[in-house]
């Protein structure tokens, strides 16, 4: 694979990302609606999870295609194992998503959640002290490691999200169930509130991520 393939998928893997993941921002918002219709907000959350795929499958790939892009710049050395070790869990990380994602209430969704939820913890664990080693050690350019570094704070960020995202669903499905009320539509929106400030903090993030690739400023 060229570099310059390698920089076209990384780039629409931002795009789609991004993209995708404002629709599925937005299709929660409209969920809080208390003017619309019970299944008119469903439908609206049911989408936004539907689009929310897009921005996992891409997260899943943007790792190994910019390490890929690093290694071929020579900006890093790596052991010969790593690259196709990560390529690797990112083709098993969408064959596990896209199982669960296509077979909803199989016996296949929940294993697929927990395993997605695990491999985000994993690459937490992973890329945040790599980060800090490669900012300390030095060896590579300074936007790198902290590039590296916010990497490691968005699989962070995304694990809190699925922590945070469970008791607003468990809130709209009281609404499903009982209706529609001030106090249940209420409990939703606190429930769901800081799900928004996950979300904003991962864009943050990703933005700061493609800025120092892009500008690549040269502090040590």
């Amino acid at each position: 694979m060229t570099y310059t393939t390698l920089v076209f998928i990384h780039v629409m893997l931002l795009v789609f990302w991004l993209g995708t993941d404002l629709g599925v921002f937005l299709a929660a918002k409209r969920s809080e609606r208390s003017d619309l219709g019970v299944e008119t907000r469903s439908a609206l959350l049911g989408l936004g999870m539907v689009l929310d795929r897009l921005p996992r499958s891409c997260l899943t790939l943007i790792v190994p295609t910019g390490l890929q892009m690093a290694v071929n710049m020579g900006l890093i050395a790596v052991s010969a194992w790593i690259l196709p070790s990560l390529w690797l869990i990112a083709a098993v990380w969408l064959v596990v998503l896209w199982t669960g994602f296509l077979n909803p209430g199989s016996r296949f969704e929940k294993p697929s959640m927990l395993i997605n939820f695990a491999l985000n913890a994993l690459m937490a664990l992973i890329f945040t002290p790599v980060g800090i080693y490669l900012l300390v050690k030095g060896g590579v350019p300074g936007w790198l490691a902290v590039k590296v570094l916010i990497i490691g704070a968005i699989f962070c960020t995304g694990v809190v999200l699925d922590l945070l995202f469970k008791p607003a669903i468990e809130a709209f499905t009281a609404i499903l169930a009982e209706g529609a009320s001030p106090e249940r539509d209420a409990a939703y929106s606190r429930a769901i509130g800081p799900v928004y400030k996950a979300v904003l903090a991962i864009y943050a993030l990703v933005a700061i991520a493609a800025y120092l690739g892009i500008a690549k400023p040269p502090f040590a």
